[in-house]
């Protein structure tokens, strides 16, 4: 099954259609859909593909020499690879060429990146001229930012167009489940973090329940061990990384807070969260317009949340066996406390590609902050900042059992004050469970308020 990756795939046929040499960086977090992307993108073009391997340099090049072979329709054999990427070179100046490198960093460390001067070299004095279309694809960002993208880089500046693949957003991903209601929608893109291979796990012929029960909830899912085996992959001390993961999930946002739960050492600790923020597993959130050092630490990767949150509590009972008797009281009561974040997160990008906005859209985020007027800490859901003026739309979104209420309004227009705003606001409401008559009837005539139902959210809009 694919499903999105339109604007990618629209550029890359733009670049095969340019004729001459074209060199793509694709990468991204693993399961994100590369080599998926990359294949849709070959299917029916000349194509020679190596699938990099962690074996040694002579065991790639052997590879290299099969897939070459088969390209050719008969066997040929290389004796480095500099000697393959000629022959490869020599191929594309007839036709066009794609050549693809998919995971190549497993390469690149086994002989320290030297694969990398020998591509510059022959893309300097032969290649240019050619009509090849070279991809380079990796699981690993920091090293495909640094290796491949980075300054310092043999290649660097030979590049015609990289892509950063992200997650797919909560729209595209209900495409996976097309038969399930917008809530199940919902929380199957809290769930995946709209990640393709953990969306194509749930079959929407059954329930929400049952697809948890079967790829998560069974310590023989692929999604029960997915955690550790991708912090494996990054990581040699994977307990300490888990460590990290289960103490921000509950709730310890701050260095001292999340040392302490996890036990390591203050001093330790900006080393650990650097590199799972790399491997875009954590981020600093930061209060719209604020500074970073109000920001706090936050697991940004809604798979790895929804690990900690379900899996990694709830491991005894999976283990043995006792999960779908356990159903009812260890995961139902406190699916709409995990959505609660997640429904802010599908609000905003609902502002961010979805909505007819009044103005550009600079900023999008949430700001939190004391109030000496109220005395309290307060916060809101979600910011957004006009790029041209001092506009901002002020949001408030809540994944409940019962109607917003009306005094969500007033409450939503003293935050805004609190937070120091000076210029027009508008007010949008976002809601799982709809809104009470005094609010609809004030929204009706109201041009400075908005609501909307998480069915309007799930509503394509052309915009």
């Amino acid at each position: 099954m694919f499903i999105g990756r339109e604007a990618e795939l629209k550029r890359l046929e733009r670049m095969h259609g340019s004729g001459r040499f074209e060199f793509a960086v694709v990468y991204g977090r693993r399961r994100v859909g590369k080599t998926t992307l990359i294949n849709r993108f070959a299917d029916g073009k000349k194509c020679i593909f190596l699938a990099c391997q962690k074996s040694s340099v002579g065991d790639n090049l052997a590879e290299l020499s099969r897939q070459i072979s088969a390209y050719l329709g008969y066997s040929v054999s290389f004796s480095s690879f500099i000697e393959a990427f000629r022959a490869i070179g020599h191929y594309a100046e007839k036709e066009r060429l794609v050549f693809v490198m998919d995971e190549y960093p497993y390469l690149a460390r086994k002989d320290d990146n030297a694969i990398s001067s020998v591509l510059q070299n022959i893309i300097d004095h032969e290649w240019k001229g050619s009509r090849l279309f070279l991809i380079l694809a990796g699981s690993s960002v920091p090293f495909m930012e640094d290796e491949v993208l980075g300054k310092e880089s043999p290649l660097h500046g030979r590049i015609t167009s990289e892509f950063r693949l992200q997650a797919l957003d909560y729209l595209v991903s209900s495409e996976f489940v097309p038969s399930y209601t917008v809530a199940d929608k919902a929380l199957v893109y809290g769930i995946t973090g709209g990640i393709p291979r953990y969306l194509e796990l749930f079959d929407d012929r059954y329930s929400l329940k049952e697809n948890l029960l079967y790829n998560a909830f069974d310590c023989n899912s692929v999604l029960f061990n997915e955690r550790e085996n991708y912090l494996r992959e990054e990581f040699s001390d994977v307990s300490t990384y888990s460590a990290i993961l289960n103490a921000i999930a509950s709730g310890c946002t701050k260095v001292s807070e999340i040392s302490s739960r996890a036990g390591i050492q203050v001093g330790s600790l900006p080393s650990y969260l650097r590199k799972l923020q790399e491997v875009g597993v954590i981020d600093k959130l930061i209060p719209v317009g604020e500074g970073e050092k109000k920001g706090i630490w936050r697991v940004s990767d809604l798979f790895f949340r929804f690990h900690s949150f379900f899996i990694s509590r709830n491991i005894s009972t999976i283990v043995s066996g006792r999960m779908e008797k356990a159903y009812d009281q260890v995961v139902e009561p406190f699916l709409n406390d995990y959505m609660g974040k997640v429904f802010e997160e599908i609000a905003k990008q609902f502002i961010e590609r979805y909505s007819e906005l009044p103005f550009p859209l600079g900023e999008v985020g949430t700001w939190w902050g004391g109030s000496s007027h109220l005395k309290k800490e307060i916060e809101i859901d979600i910011v957004a900042r006009s790029a041209v003026s001092k506009e901002t739309i002020i949001g408030s979104a809540k994944y409940r059992e019962r109607l917003l209420p009306y005094g969500e309004l007033n409450l939503m227009r003293s935050y805004s004050a609190e937070m120091g705003g000076n210029g027009k606001c508008q007010y949008w409401f976002f809601s799982k469970s709809g809104f009470d008559d005094d609010l609809r009837s004030y929204a009706a005539s109201a041009d400075d308020v908005r609501l909307y139902s998480i069915d309007d959210l799930y509503r394509r809009q052309e915009i």
